[in-house]
């Protein structure tokens, strides 16, 4: 204050004397203040380098990983930070002399592999590498990063042995996961085909008692009618479990075929419009703003989940409307998505209950079980099929207002009507009577179980063969025509159904490539049918085998022979 007041006196008392000292204060401000900044930044400087110390010491401990500044040019070792002789046995010096002994770590083919992938490195991204050490027996990952001056290279190198053991025991219990799934899957597949061959026989056996008693005995046929809907009832959850078993291990293939999703709808509306109707309700199937027609899809899958809604809403409806609803709500270049909505007026569900309804045998209560049966797979299934096509599932429901299901699907728009006009259609009027066969069954019951429904049910002369091999020869043994068809089981001893029917087609005959020959089989699935067209079969029959479908397909056969 004294010296601002002196300064003030001789500014006022002498105007050039006051300039000079203010010229002087100026230059002494600007001093103070370049002293302050420079004490600024020594403190700075200092914080840094004790930062650097502090990270430097703690990079030196480091027990499983190591820093390397190497040189760009020849791949020199300038400085490291961490264990380095803890984690490889070599000191900085070692690699100093000769870096040829890190390489000494590793095999010779980690090391040409990491010698090629240092020279072709872009330096856009970091390169890594995994190697056994030879020293220490351990993993090492080797990670080379760009330093921020493109003359320098950064190494990483760190022991990832714990790291490589969890992965391979990690490993090596996905596959024992694996390997009981498959174990499940085929032991499920061996037990369905052996199930199904006695259905087989059962529902033949129960075919002729009806037959032979042409309706001389009410009660018998009463019977005769549970037994058949309890084979159809067992068969049915056979399905479903074997069904999830294969979509859960992923051994369900989805076919890829243009179809009418009226025509879909109709068939619906045949299947259960009578039956709801039957209960005293109505039944209502739209379309609404749907200007594409044909979709490529597995039809039958889509039927499939379709069938488990509305089977569900038949059982758990006794009053009101049942309804379906096909909506389209998009349309691209060749995809269209649309909606299926299942509505019912039933008995709703809980909407604690709604969170598990897809999961394995899962029903709402005991009671559900007991009053309308089913096995709890249903459901399962069809989310499973909806995820396999892409789609969603929505559900909407409570107690007393019933319930809708609704599926989401996108799919490739299909063939012109025209195309799709030229599709084999199922004959009903076809008849065996007269008709020459050829069966191979190795099993003897479904043997003359079937040649007694195909011969006094069906009007038909069977000729039959124990194994592929027998097939083989007979057919070769007969002239052109001899045989209308050839029946034929998938497995049997000797030689098995596909190889007989491969066989069968390469003979030098001109018939051997026209013969009608169609598999029977305890394997129910697409990719069966698949194997059995491949193998040059002209069709697929599940066991039990429904003796009116085959009829009406081997028609379709003929009739597009005499159309041609």
């Amino acid at each position: 204050m004294h010296i601002l007041s002196a300064a003030l006196s001789t500014l006022s008392a002498s105007p050039t004397a006051g300039l000079l000292l203010a010229g002087e204060l100026a230059a002494a401000a600007w001093m103070v203040e370049r002293f302050a900044r420079q004490t600024i930044k020594i403190r700075k400087q200092d914080q840094a380098l004790a930062y650097e110390r502090i990270f430097s010491r703690s990079l030196s401990r480091l027990d499983h990983e190591v820093y390397l500044l190497l040189r760009r040019s020849d791949t020199f070792p300038l400085y490291v930070a961490g264990d380095l002789p803890g984690l490889t046995g070599l000191t900085l010096e070692d690699m100093q002399r000769d870096i040829a002994c890190f390489f000494q770590l590793m095999s010779a083919a980690d090391a040409k592999t990491l010698r090629r992938m240092l020279e072709e490195w872009d330096r856009s991204a970091p390169l890594r590498l995994t190697f056994y050490s030879k020293w220490g027996d351990r993993w090492l990952e080797l990670c080379a990063l760009p330093a921020e001056n493109s003359h320098y290279t950064m190494l990483n190198l760190r022991d990832v042995s714990t790291l490589r053991q969890r992965q391979e025991e990690m490993a090596r219990q996905l596959e024992e996961a694996q390997a009981a799934s498959r174990s499940k899957t085929e032991f499920l597949s061996r037990m369905s085909h052996e199930i199904r061959t006695p259905i087989n026989g059962i529902n033949g056996l129960m075919t002729l008692t009806r037959t032979r008693l042409g309706g001389s005995n009410p009660e018998a046929e009463e019977y005769l009618t549970r037994a058949e809907d309890l084979s159809q009832h067992l068969l049915s959850v056979i399905n479903d479990i074997l069904d999830l078993s294969r979509i859960e291990t992923g051994k369900t293939e989805l076919e890829q075929k243009s179809f009418d999703l009226y025509a879909l709808g109709d068939q619906l509306r045949s299947m259960f419009q009578k039956t709801v109707e039957a209960k005293g309700l109505r039944f209502h199937l739209e379309f609404k703003n749907f200007t594409v027609r044909y979709v490529v899809g597995d039809q039958l899958r889509i039927t499939q989940i379709l069938l488990n809604f509305l089977s569900n809403a038949v059982k758990f409806t006794s009053h009101g409307e049942i309804s379906v609803t096909f909506r389209q709500m998009m349309r691209t270049d060749d995809t269209v998505s649309f909606l299926v909505a299942v509505k019912d007026t039933g008995k709703g569900m809980d909407p604690k209950f709604i969170t598990s309804i897809f999961r394995p045998f899962q029903q709402e209560n005991a009671s559900i079980a007991k009053t309308y049966g089913g096995s709890g797979l249903g459901m399962a299934i069809t989310d499973q099929l909806v995820r396999l096509m892409g789609g969603e599932i929505m559900v909407d429901s409570m107690p007393g207002r019933g319930s809708t299901f609704t599926v989401y699907l996108h799919l490739p728009m299909g063939d012109s009507p025209a195309l799709v006009a030229e599709q084999k259609e199922e004959t009903d009027d076809f008849s065996f009577e007269g008709r020459r066969i050829l069966m191979a069954e190795d099993n003897e019951t479904n043997a003359e179980i079937a040649v007694s429904i195909l011969e006094e049910v069906h009007g038909a002369h069977v000729e039959v063969a124990h194994n592929g091999r027998e097939a083989v020869d007979m057919f070769s043994a007969h002239p052109a025509g001899y045989y209308d068809f050839i029946l034929m089981d998938v497995q049997m001893p000797v030689m098995d159904g596909r190889t007989a029917a491969r066989t069968i087609r390469a003979l030098p005959r001109p018939d051997a490539k026209t013969e009608l020959i169609f598999a029977l089989s305890a394997d129910a699935f697409s990719e069966d049918e698949r194997q059995s067209v491949e193998a040059g079969m002209n069709g697929h029959f599940s066991k039990p085998v429904n003796y009116d479908e085959l009829r009406r397909c081997v028609g379709t056969f003929f009739k597009s022979r005499e159309d041609g």
